[in-house]
């Protein structure tokens, strides 16, 4: 039947990019995403929304110009974004633009019809960068206000020092800038533009001045000493004015559009990121609005962020009466939020799309192992949608269907567990790595499987692994199981998937379920009975035990625990004091300490505990 990598349409070992950069603006790159971009039907939905709402705004500009998309990691987010600013912009790409290459890609007339009215109408710049990787940003606490100005400075070619910026600016207010520049290069030998990235650009820059303006600038130091008196400072209302000033300056005619990637990780549990945010957005809706109305701006300037959390969840885990979700949201009047079931299609087309030629045989492959599948691998005492059907099983195989969301759910919950790996830099964290990592990575290389073959949940763990996503303290215990049960390949396959599972909330790790995650092929008997003998080693080694939610990896705190406990000998009066002790504590909660009854009157509680009083002057006695 030959092996698992001849059924693919597309050569797996291609190179797939982990996590689209929104500031990678190299060439060939972007014409990748633009090719081989899928546009699910809710994908569409969304771009239709808002390309309509930027058509509409222009002609009734509105307070609320921002875009929160958001999604689950490896859901398409930062995709969405960058291809939204890149066709909105109509950016070239390889003699085309990028709105050109889109249409192609979606083929949806109502997109076709909004691009060429956006782009024909609505001529738009668009600044393009990850907040949280920005160059410009020095440190953690600076504010959103702050990068967007470095990045529109950097974006229309001005210096990204907010100081040398005001000079170009003011100088340029005064048809001046061009005699700065000229003069520059001559008292220096070297261009400004190169020159203003350093650190002796203001002493540089005050020594051309004082050639240039002495009445101005009366000593070579004179402009340095001013700047030294008050650095120059940026806040959301003078954001918002001079992003219209310096577009008009440098790119008249056109509109803007921001797209701020990891936005919402970046002002996360911090009060005052939010205030800060929640301001520009103010102050860009009020000027853009004042300006079209005015006619001096030919539309609103447009602000997209993407973010992991809806809007609502970020400001709920703030839990800050300064920050107003009612205002945010009609900041914020478009909202993207990313399916994960999306994702799931996306894998199927991008990586694991068969070809013409090789659909009959997995046809085949199911109707003859239907049975087979629905015996040996189906959950049990789940909600999750747990149907194999044969258009699901040839689109996604070698998932079953239902592995993608599960893989998924994996990776979210041990992210969400001590010791885990949160870094944006984890590989195979996005399952359309994962899914391509699962066919060529030497640790599991199942594209030389034979057809039949399935994805295992001891192969994801290989996987994450490798990635750096799994706790450190699982990984220790996990990899010592092949040295205290030696030999025992299934007991350690066994472990592998109990320590992913637990990272899953509804799905109890029983013995059947962990040989369904671990059944290796759609023509393999039942391993149910290995894994129930692997399970039964692990437990007298101390590697795993029985739960409410089934099996699971003892800690070492757990291990120790049933030694430590009966090395615990306390004597009656120890045992007396410690239930005084427990007592006292639960009394102490006032409304614990009075009695009402029938809402009539509050009779006092009294305590005494093997005789000793814990309460005193009660009306009712009571005793333990």
């Amino acid at each position: 039947m030959g092996t698992i990598r001849s059924l693919f349409l597309h050569d797996v070992d291609r190179t797939i990019e982990e996590v689209i950069k929104v500031d990678q603006h190299d060439a060939q790159t972007v014409l990748t995403e633009l090719n081989e971009y899928i546009v699910t039907d809710s994908i569409r939905d969304h771009f239709r929304t808002v390309y309509d709402e930027i058509v509409q705004v222009k002609s009734n500009p509105r307070e609320g110009i921002g875009v929160w998309v958001s999604g689950f990691f490896g859901s398409g987010k930062s995709s969405f974004a960058k291809i939204l600013g890149y066709t909105v912009a109509a950016r070239p790409v390889h003699g085309s633009s990028a709105s050109e290459r889109f249409k192609k890609t979606v083929q949806d007339a109502k997109i076709s019809g909004l691009l060429d009215i956006i782009n024909k109408t609505i001529p738009t710049e668009a600044v393009i960068f990850d907040v949280s990787m920005d160059r410009g940003v020095r440190t953690a606490n600076e504010r959103i206000t702050e990068i967007m100005y470095k990045a529109l400075l950097r974006e229309l070619d001005y210096a990204e020092d907010f100081d040398l910026a005001e000079l170009e600016y003011t100088l340029e207010g005064d048809h001046r800038l061009d005699d700065f520049v000229e003069r520059f290069e001559k008292v220096h030998s070297k261009p400004w533009k190169t020159r203003r990235k350093l650190g002796l650009a203001i002493n540089e820059a005050s020594s051309v001045l004082h050639e240039l303006d002495p009445k101005t600038y009366s000593q070579p130091d004179s402009y340095a000493r001013s700047v030294g008196s008050g650095r120059s400072d940026i806040n959301p209302n003078k954001l918002a004015d001079r992003a219209f000033e310096l577009a008009e300056r440098r790119r008249p005619g056109k509109a803007l559009i921001f797209i701020i990637d990891e936005v919402g990780r970046y002002v996360a549990r911090s009060q005052d990121k939010m205030i800060d945010l929640q301001g520009v957005l103010q102050a860009f809706g009020t000027q853009g609005k004042n300006r079209v109305v005015q006619k001096k701006a030919i539309a609103p300037f447009w602000i997209v962020v993407t973010s992991q959390e809806k809007l609502n969840e970020i400001v709920d885990a703030l839990d800050s009466k300064k920050v107003d979700l009612a205002t945010l949201q009609d900041r914020f009047r478009v909202t993207v939020d990313l399916k994960q079931s999306d994702i799931a299609e996306i894998t199927g087309e991008r990586v694991l799309k068969k070809r013409d030629d090789t659909v009959g045989v997995l046809e085949s492959l199911f109707d003859a192992n239907e049975g087979r599948m629905k015996a040996f691998c189906s959950l049990e005492r789940t909600h999750r949608d747990i149907r194999i059907s044969k258009e699901e099983f040839v689109r996604l195989y070698p998932y079953l269907p239902y592995q993608i969301d599960l893989c998924i759910d994996i990776v979210s919950g041990l992210r969400l567990k001590r010791g885990s790996q949160r870094h944006i830099g984890g590989s195979n964290r996005t399952i359309i790595k994962q899914a391509q990592e699962m066919l060529i990575n030497p640790r599991t290389m199942l594209a030389d499987q034979p057809v039949g073959a399935l994805v295992t949940l001891d192969k994801v763990y290989e996987l994450l692994y490798l990635g750096n996503l799994l706790p450190s303290e699982t990984t220790r215990e996990v990899d010592d199981v092949p040295k205290i049960i030696p030999g025992n390949d299934t007991a350690a396959r066994v472990a592998k998937a109990i320590a992913l599972l637990e990272a899953v909330k509804d799905l109890p790790r029983t013995a059947h379920n962990i040989a369904v995650v671990l059944h290796p092929s759609v023509e393999s008997d039942s391993i149910e009975k290995e894994v129930e003998e692997a399970l039964k080693v692990l437990e007298e080694a101390q590697v795993i035990r029985d739960s409410e939610d089934g099996y699971k990896l003892l800690t070492v705190q757990e291990k120790t625990w049933d030694t430590t406990r009966r090395g615990l000998d306390p004597k009656p009066a120890d045992r007396n004091r410690l239930m005084r002790d427990t007592f006292r504590s639960v009394f102490s909660e006032p409304k614990l300490r009075s009695y009402r009854y029938k809402n009539l009157k509050s009779f006092k509680v009294s305590l005494s505990v093997q005789g000793e009083s814990v309460e005193t002057d009660g009306e009712i006695r009571l005793f333990a």
